[in-house]
């Protein structure tokens, strides 16, 4: 039988979200619950993962949970081997896009299965441009270019050995280091409802989705 999990990685420090509340965003409330558990509530009521392994943070350490690092590759690296060797696939969220779908959680294993590698991405409706030193040195096309989100979702030791192997030391997702690897990442539809709550804004654009 395969065996499918979940990291929810909850380590962030919330540097760019202020807030009167002692604790990091991923914590802070959102209606009933905290930003986490509406995240945490899908993943459970989706019945696609044989365990879920949640980061934290070591100082809001919670029960059965893993520590997580001082980077997000740290953090992932933890809740990756958290998962064990008899993993077959993993599957990994920011635990602050609280209203990631079942269908977007369904289209990963979907996919993930085939090609062993997925990242989730929408259209970007922005001009992208890539810019060094205060100046723009390139435009891509924006057709081309597409704005990535979680989950990500790999074959077990694939995302293992792009872990152990990469040069990076502060990757801001995991594609990148798979991508590192030479193996070629699949693209699944995502949705604009799955935001990432990083700013003041975000709060208020969630707190405001959670009322619709």
């Amino acid at each position: 039988m395969i065996k499918i999990k979940a990291v929810l990685l909850l380590g962030g420090q919330s540097v760019r979200l202020p807030s009167n509340s002692p604790k990091p965003k991923q914590f802070l409330s959102l209606g009933s619950k905290s930003i986490y558990e509406h995240t945490l509530e899908t993943f459970k009521k989706s019945g696609l993962f044989s365990e879920i392994v949640l980061v934290t943070p070591k100082e809001h350490h919670l029960p059965g949970s893993v520590i997580g690092g001082k980077t997000r590759q740290e953090s992932s690296y933890n809740g990756i081997k958290a998962c064990g060797d008899k993993t077959d696939f993993v599957v990994i969220h920011d635990a602050v896009r609280p209203f990631v779908s079942l269908d977007i959680l369904k289209k990963n294993i979907d996919a993930v299965q085939i090609y062993k590698a997925v990242n989730t991405c929408i259209p970007s409706s922005d001009t992208i441009v890539y810019v060094e030193n205060n100046k723009i040195v390139a435009i891509p096309k924006r057709s081309s270019c597409m704005r990535g989100q979680t989950p990500q979702s790999f074959a077990y030791e694939l995302i293992l050995d792009a872990h152990k192997k990469t040069a990076q030391t502060n990757a801001t997702d995991d594609c990148s280091l798979v991508f590192e690897l030479g193996h070629p990442v699949h693209i699944v539809l995502g949705s604009e409802e799955n935001f990432k709550i990083t700013t003041p804004h975000d709060y208020l654009l969630a707190l405001n989705y959670l009322k619709k």
